[in-house]
């Protein structure tokens, strides 16, 4: 078919084509008022970093935000909390009347929107393309699409720090028990270098210069110690043999009694002569005593130096002093064999040739290696304490309510832009179906053209149209109120899709 008889259609069956696009795009465009509004309300949540830097407190959770976003997206839509949701707000009473609860959850579920939103505005982005996100709720009502939409965005937020908080937790647990691992692991492996060091104690690599310090002074001490023996040793026979010559207890009491009339001697003398009886009585019982049958008391009589009281104290501390070098004797003698046996210890570690040094060097090796894995858990775990702290005080990376769920003004379903496009493309097809239908049920025959086409009687004359004055006058009248009314359906189509597309 040429353009021209395209055309040709167009013109005759134009209102076949305008009428029923604009009772298309009417009706459809009507639907509007027909539909049920829905309404629309969302939160925007913004991923907001650690408040302290990373620098001081490395955080104990990973924060990737679309595994959070995952996963938190599952606790918020799981079975129990939608279920909640339902029975709280009365939502889908009829769906859950004829379907069931399950039913009402699932057309909950497809209402709730979680979407990651690119903010390049934000001043920390984070890794990844998007730094927040939106929870949307879609409801009959505005004020119940917002109260759902705030629920679910609380959900949402005390779900990510009850998650936090207890992934940090469980992390700060088992480095503890990671700690206390290694504490006991280091304790054994001390309690073996000691075992050892013990088992060999004297024989380890670098204790021969204590050991033959220690032997030397040991032989010091023990030359020393003999010769206070031997110097005990003779205090003793000095001491005895002043004893065996000290007088005997009857010669001392003679001695003293040969003292005594001497002293009373002198007094008489002071007063009386040596003619006075008293004088010449005790001058006969001195010179019977000093002729008495003890030397020792004639001695003393003689003119001793030292007076009986004093030798007599003499001879006591020469007793004292022996019986003190006798009881320090044996103690002596006791410290010289202490002091033999332990030099003769050192002499038998300096006999024996030191162990290897490989075998200690080993055992102290994974001492080593036993500290610094202690002391490496350790710190991981004061580390992680630390930022379990900051998670209980919401110090860490955790979404923050940016925009909070506002009640809606306009629905955004049936959207009147597409319902008005919609009408358009539905009207147009209807008028060109009805435009189809119309010329392929005429039967009529229109040109030459079609004459030809069908095979007819060839063409002998033509007869032209011959139009009155008035006709001719009607017809223009008549084109010009076509293209009149024409034009005023494209307005109004017009108009109408910019008065819905605006809303």
């Amino acid at each position: 078919m040429s353009v021209q008889a395209v055309g040709a259609i167009f013109r005759r069956r134009r209102w076949w084509l305008l009428l029923p696009l604009l009772c298309g795009w009417a009706a459809v465009a009507s639907l509007r008022y027909v539909l049920p509004a829905q309404y629309q309300s969302q939160a925007l949540l913004l991923i907001e970093q650690q408040s302290v830097p990373h620098t001081y407190v490395q955080p104990n959770v990973t924060f990737n935000a679309d595994q959070m976003l995952q996963s938190l997206g599952q606790q918020v839509l799981s079975h129990d909390r939608l279920a909640q949701v339902v029975r709280q707000y009365h939502l889908y009473p009829a769906v859950e009347a004829r379907q069931g609860l399950d039913a009402a959850i699932l057309k909950l579920r497809k209402a709730i929107s979680i979407q990651p939103v690119s903010l390049a505005s934000l001043p920390h982005p984070q890794s990844g393309d998007w730094s927040a996100i939106t929870i949307a709720f879609q409801a009959p009502s505005p004020a119940l699409a917002q109260a759902v939409a705030n629920d679910l965005t609380t959900l949402f937020i005390q779900d990510n720090l009850q998650a936090t908080q207890q992934a940090s937790a469980q992390t700060t647990s088992f480095l503890d028990q990671q700690v206390q691992q290694a504490a006991a692991q280091l304790q054994q492996t001390r309690a073996q270098v000691q075992s050892f060091e013990h088992a060999h104690l004297g024989t380890l690599p670098g204790q021969t210069q204590t050991n033959l310090a220690m032997a030397m002074s040991l032989q010091t001490e023990l030359a020393s110690s003999l010769a206070a023996i031997h110097s005990t040793k003779q205090e003793i026979a000095s001491d005895r043999a002043l004893l065996a010559q000290a007088p005997t207890p009857a010669q001392q009491a003679q001695q003293q009694q040969l003292a005594a009339l001497e002293a009373q001697l002198q007094q008489l003398r002071s007063r009386y002569t040596d003619r006075y009886p008293a004088v010449v009585a005790l001058q006969q019982q001195i010179v019977a005593l000093q002729h008495s049958p003890h030397p020792a008391a004639a001695a003393g009589a003689s003119g001793s130096s030292i007076p009986a009281a004093q030798s007599s104290l003499a001879l006591s501390q020469v007793r004292s002093q022996l019986q003190a070098d006798e009881a320090l004797l044996p103690e002596q003698q006791k410290q010289v064999s202490a002091l033999r046996r332990e030099a003769g210890e050192y002499q038998r570690r300096l006999s024996l040739a030191p162990l290897p040094a490989t075998q200690l060097a080993s055992l102290q090796g994974q001492e080593q290696l036993a500290v610094t894995a202690y002391q490496d858990l350790l710190g991981k775990r004061n580390a992680s304490q630390m930022a379990s702290q900051l998670e209980a005080q919401q110090g860490g990376a955790q979404f923050r309510l940016l925009d909070a769920p506002a009640l809606p003004q306009k629905p955004i379903s049936p959207k009147p832009g597409v319902l008005s496009l919609l009408g358009v493309v539905v009207g147009l097809i209807l008028g060109l179906a009805v435009s189809a239908a119309a010329e392929l049920l005429q039967d009529r025959i229109r040109g030459e053209a079609e004459i030809v086409a069908l095979g007819l009687t060839p063409i002998l004359a033509r007869v032209p149209s011959l139009r009155s004055l008035s006709e001719m006058r009607r017809r223009r009248w008549q084109s010009r109120f076509e293209w009149a009314a024409g034009a005023a359906l494209l307005l109004v189509l017009i108009a109408g899709n910019v008065w819905m597309l605006r809303g």
